[in-house]
């Protein structure tokens, strides 16, 4: 049986927010991810530290997606020595993102407040980022894991690797259930000209100290968070744009084919010879595609023209 991988319409207010502030001096982007983290939770069936540093993989991705034009896609990868082993997060500058833990294990209950998902992802590893800016451009940078906290990392990764003094923050308030009642994020950059420092360094200073997790009490849209959580530290700033955000899924059923047929002629034969059968399954949506005996013999002779009946 094959699971479609589509979206699912219940995202809410889900938004991304650019805007300028200082003049020109730095950029901000905040962003709503309640319903992807959501999304990306229950396809998973992630709970406890699982669901956290998805719903915070998913937001950071999100914003780390937005340096340039929309064909931007970003693949940020966060792998550690803790039982989870790390995210994998695939985001678009169109607002689109998925996500997967390497390890989905169940640990002990989080606390009300900030999670610390240090113990879960790990201290030791890396992070690593690929910019696809399309025709054929792409941009790939990595720095070695120092928290684990993903956005801690992530604000790391910015100022070391690509050289952009950053502050970024992401945050997942829990239900009393454990579910996620509100994903969202912030990230505030200097602009070339080294004017944007003194507004970054007093962006950081207040998310460090838990402003957007307060503002998050009573905002809900990016624009009230900026206001509520740094106004006054950083002073008038101006939106540029804003867009929808949701899960999104590549993967098809063709695409699966075509992984298989990466496996080679040789596995192949042997794959319809004991099994004759074959399940792809997603790792970011779960989707399960099946592929009976007669389709894998199709991609086997696909590969080597016809080569007859594997023997």
């Amino acid at each position: 049986m094959t699971e479609a991988a589509e979206d699912t319409n219940d995202y809410g207010e889900d938004e991304i927010l650019r805007a300028t502030v200082g003049g020109g001096a730095a950029r901000i982007v905040a962003v709503t991810a309640t319903g992807v983290a959501r999304e990306a939770i229950r396809r998973h069936e992630a709970t406890g530290a699982a669901a956290v540093v998805l719903a915070r993989g998913v937001t950071a991705g999100l914003l780390l997606a937005t340096l340039t034009k929309d064909e931007e896609r970003v693949t940020l990868q966060i792998l550690g020595d803790g039982p989870l082993g790390g995210v994998t997060v695939d985001a678009t500058a169109a607002g689109t993102a998925r996500a997967f833990v390497k390890h989905l294990e169940t640990l002990s209950a989080l606390p009300p407040e900030r999670p610390r998902l240090g113990a879960a992802i790990g201290k030791s590893g890396v992070v690593s980022v690929l910019r696809d800016l399309g025709l054929r451009e792409s941009f790939r940078g990595q720095t070695s894991l120092a928290t684990g906290e993903v956005d801690d990392d992530c604000e790391r990764y910015l100022t070391e690797s690509e050289q952009i003094e950053s502050a970024l923050r992401c945050e997942t308030v829990l239900a009393a259930d454990g579910t996620v009642a509100f994903a969202a994020g912030v990230l505030v950059q200097s602009l070339p000209g080294g004017r944007g420092a003194a507004v970054v360094a007093a962006a950081r200073e207040r998310l460090a100290a838990g402003a957007l997790r307060e503002a998050m009490a009573t905002a809900r849209d990016p624009g009230t968070l900026i206001e509520d959580a740094l106004g006054d530290a950083i002073g008038a700033w101006g939106a540029l744009d804003a867009r929808p955000v949701r899960f999104e899924c590549q993967c098809s059923r063709e695409r699966a084919g075509a992984a298989l047929a990466l496996l080679g002629s040789a596995e192949l034969a042997d794959m319809i010879l004991e099994d004759g059968k074959a399940e792809v399954t997603c790792n970011f949506c779960r989707a399960r595609h099946d592929f009976t005996e007669a389709e894998l013999e199709r991609i086997r002779r696909d590969l080597e023209g016809f080569a007859g009946p594997p023997s």
